[in-house]
């Protein structure tokens, strides 16, 4: 979801009821560690199907390795939300633990119930936030001066995840916050030379070198206490939304020369050169960490995601340099052509239709355009790179009603489809902590009948 939305706060009902196929299902908002449903360690699993990437003549598909039969990303994100005051809205606390300063916010129960409606109903992948950047929220990064690297209760809840997918034969597609690191001072005191921002950690040797120690940590820590439960994992992607800042360090700088992480010099005067630092920073953070991720499992898949250019107000060839005040939103997405270009595995593009007054058609048309989907150079990068829509959702000041959001749902599903799209994940399953947007949940008989299953209700044949 676009970072920076302010969530709306309004008291929320303290749980859901919703049918799924005759079936009455409870997703309770009950708080805590301790559960009857509790899945042990020792408990055996039957690991899923690896997944891998077939390069095609026009588009790369992913596949189950062994029976090389295709597979279709298709199901929703999983958010849980806590604020500051206990009301709606606040930051990530999806697999939140006990610190010494929080309570837990994990749900087991509530994710099972999850697990048991999405396998019923056919959908195959749940994506999620790994994420610990609020003191409220602490996350992964657990208490502040004494967690070294990640916090091993926030991870024992993680693995629990994955362990109830498992069971349920669905993927997750862990994404790794906004770019930045957990607020701890393991991490933090790292990166404090030029003030904290999302910037150093792709431009700097010492923000790169963190953010690769983050995303292999998570790794390796399942790896070594679960590694059934690596196929599960679809991938993981480096980031929620990729964006650098225009009004942070160092395009604040309007003058000399830099050395980013790459080794290249880069003239802070040149709009060329200010786009290109941007541009090949990406590539090299990357390809960092592609390389750690595939030095501790070679099959695994990398990813990344972003929001396009026109969300955030801005246009490629207009804007190029990222020079501050060049336009409100300071925040400067990579185009899906630049990711390309690089080495991951497979892309995420995000879309919401932000206005009545434009029909799905054209927000679909427009969005996508802004980042370079509709190019030659897209057209080659799909060759070897499968896309999915990790996030579309609704928003209820453009649909008014949950049934307007399903109908407006069932064009963005059509359209997508018939660009080949390679997954697409709804936002959000059942966020009702959110409550600017329509969720699954709200009526989820209505949603799994017009919806389909993502995959199969569309005219396949690709748009002119």
């Amino acid at each position: 979801m676009l970072e920076g939305i302010k969530l709306a706060k309004k008291d929320q009902p303290t749980f859901s009821l919703f049918r799924l196929r005759g079936t009455l299902l409870l997703a309770g908002l009950s708080i805590g560690l301790v559960h009857s449903g509790a899945l042990s360690a020792q408990d055996k699993l039957e690991p899923l199907e690896r997944i891998g990437i077939r390069r095609g003549e026009n588009e790369a598909q992913f596949v189950l390795k062994d029976s090389q039969s295709l597979f279709f990303a298709k199901g929703f994100n999983y958010i849980r939300l806590r604020a500051a005051d206990g009301a709606s809205g606040g930051d990530h606390a999806t697999f939140d633990a006990d610190t010494r300063n929080t309570r837990a916010h994990y749900d087991p129960d509530r994710a099972e119930a999850m697990f048991s409606a999405l396998s019923q109903a056919g959908y195959n992948t749940v994506r999620v936030f790994i994420i610990g950047r609020s003191r409220v929220n602490p996350g992964i990064a657990g208490d502040y001066d004494t967690t070294k690297a990640l916090y091993e209760p926030y991870l024992e809840n993680v693995l629990d995840f994955l362990r109830r997918a498992t069971r349920h034969r669905i993927r997750v597609l862990p994404t790794f916050g906004d770019g930045e690191l957990p607020l701890n001072a393991y991490y933090r005191d790292r990166v404090r030379g030029k003030g904290y921002n999302k910037n150093v950690n792709v431009l700097t040797e010492e923000g790169v070198a963190a953010r690769v120690e983050l995303v292999t940590s998570f790794l390796s820590y399942i790896k070594n206490k679960e590694p059934a439960v690596l196929p599960t994992l679809l991938g993981l992607q480096c980031q929620n939304e990729a964006y650098l800042l225009a009004d942070q360090w160092p395009f604040t700088e309007t003058s000399g020369v830099l050395q980013a992480a790459n080794g290249k010099s880069y003239d802070l005067a040149k709009t060329e050169e200010r786009q290109a630092m941007m541009e090949e920073g990406y590539h090299h953070y990357h390809d960092r960490i592609v390389q750690a991720v595939k030095a501790i499992d070679a099959e695994m898949l990398v990813a990344e995601g972003v929001f396009v250019p026109r969300a955030v107000g801005m246009n490629p060839t207009q804007h190029a340099g990222l020079w501050p005040g060049k336009k409100g939103d300071q925040r400067y997405p990579p185009t899906l052509t630049t990711l390309g270009q690089g080495r991951l595995d497979f892309l995420d593009v995000h879309f919401y239709r932000t206005s009545a007054n434009e029909s799905v058609e054209d927000a679909f048309r427009l969005n996508l355009g802004s980042t370079g989907f509709f190019t030659p150079e897209m057209a080659e990068v799909r060759r070897t790179k499968p896309i999915i829509m990790g996030e579309f959702g609704a928003f209820d000041f453009v649909e008014k009603t949950f049934e307007e959001s399903v109908q407006s749902m069932v064009r963005v599903r059509d359209l997508a489809i018939r660009e080949r799209v390679n997954g697409m994940l709804y936002w959000t399953y059942d966020c009702f902590e959110q409550p600017r947007l329509h969720h699954a949940a709200t009526n989820w008989t209505l949603f799994v009948q017009k919806m389909g299953d993502f995959e199969t209700n569309a005219d396949p044949s690709p748009s002119n």
